[in-house]
């Protein structure tokens, strides 16, 4: 699979009622991305694939921000 980043909307995953829908919206977006998932998930369920090491991110929710030091409370 190349690497590349697939960007899906908040209006699209909020509408999507099935995986088919999903990947229906995916098909029609790029027509290649199904067959690189399923040669991905094949590659995953064989054993050869690269072990994910997930990055985690801290992002400030709104209550945090407001929490913050330094920062005027109501």
């Amino acid at each position: 699979m190349k690497d590349a980043t697939v960007e899906i909307p908040v209006s699209v995953l909020s509408s999507v009622e099935t995986l088919d829908e999903l990947q229906d919206w995916l098909t029609a977006q790029s027509p290649g991305i199904v067959g690189e998932l399923r040669q991905a998930r094949a590659e995953d369920v064989s054993g050869k694939f690269k072990v994910w090491k997930p990055r985690h991110v801290s992002w400030p929710t709104a209550s945090k921000w407001a929490r913050r030091p330094g920062r005027f409370h109501d």
